[in-house]
């Protein structure tokens, strides 16, 4: 487990991880503007400053070292982009103010929100080639919201969606199919948040959730606690994400861990940097028997630092 540092603020949080051990995500900078990183070994972390406003995130990085998120524009609006090469490309909106992406895949294809031209709702969205973006729709209808939070090398999307009573609910998209409803673990809400190329899905609903065309979706469990949630899972099977221990801390909140669950399904605690908390947003694609897991996590003093966890998986 190895922490990241920050941009010179109070905070840093890891959104995503390649193979090559590159990691993205936001840091505060001594001014306290949150702004975007990129991490790597030889360089250490740096501010991406993909656009000319003074917020930004990043949220995914590809094998390619392709880079997307949101920012400022300098005129008032929040805009999705793409960094490849050194080059910043605005990827504009559905017609509204406000656009962020938060996934990326190999072939470059982009997918997140955007809100609509008139309307107060987002949408969710997927950049299939340059210069389209297609409007994913909402299982609620037009005035209702929808977000695309992962994209496979299919095109495939999956995301969160409200559905015609209001409840958020899982959804998968493909072009062929559009959008469909994942259900729920009970009658409860729930949230897909990462598909791999086997179009395995995870998420949460209460509980960390795999979903399956063959098995629909599967509980996951905790490590201990009342609830968990998964945010990506790789080509391998492997899992991670956050879940409650069952323990409090010192203000008797529920102590939260990061997990990694492993192809056979045990889930592992990540454990921390010496604070009660962590959790892990993103996984690598296995390369020599390693995977490499992002996320935050809280040291001794209770700050809140971005940091890769290296794993070698037997």
């Amino acid at each position: 487990m190895r922490e990241l540092g920050t941009l010179g603020g109070a905070v840093s949080q890891a959104k995503a991880v390649n193979r090559r051990g590159q990691v993205v995500g936001t840091s505060r900078d001594g001014l306290g503007r949150t702004r975007a990183f990129l991490w790597q070994e030889d360089l250490g972390i740096v501010d991406l400053k993909p656009l000319t406003g003074v917020n930004t995130s990043a949220n995914d990085i590809n094998e390619n070292g392709e880079i997307i998120g949101g920012g400022d524009t300098g005129f008032g609006d929040f805009h999705a982009y793409l960094l490849s090469e050194g080059t910043s490309f605005d990827l504009g909106t559905l017609g509204g103010n406000e656009s962020e992406a938060l996934a990326v895949n190999r072939r470059g294809q982009v997918a997140g929100h955007s809100r609509l031209g008139g309307a107060v709702a987002k949408h969710a969205f997927v950049i299939p080639e340059p210069g389209t973006m297609v409007d994913v729709g909402s299982l609620g209808g037009a005035g209702t919201t929808s977000i695309a939070h992962d994209v496979n090398d299919e095109g495939a999307v999956v995301g969160l969606t409200e559905t015609r009573t209001g409840q958020p609910h899982a959804f998968l998209w493909t072009l062929v199919d559009g959008m469909r409803d994942l259900g729920a673990l009970g009658a409860g809400s729930s949230i897909a948040l990462g598909i791999n190329n086997r179009a395995e899905i995870v998420g949460g609903s209460g509980h960390a959730f795999l979903w399956t065309e063959q098995d629909g979706m599967l509980d996951l469990g905790t490590l201990g606690g009342r609830t968990s949630c998964a945010n990506d899972i790789n080509d391998l099977g492997c899992i991670v994400g956050v879940s409650q221990t069952g323990g409090t801390d010192a203000r008797s909140l529920p102590v939260t861990r990061a997990f990694l669950r492993t192809p056979d399904g045990t889930m592992l605690d990540l454990g921390t940097l010496g604070g009660e908390h962590s959790s892990a947003a993103a996984i690598s694609e296995g390369h020599d028997g390693v995977v490499r897991i992002a996320g935050h996590s809280h040291d001794v003093a209770g700050a809140v630092r971005a940091v890769v966890w290296t794993v070698r998986l037997t």
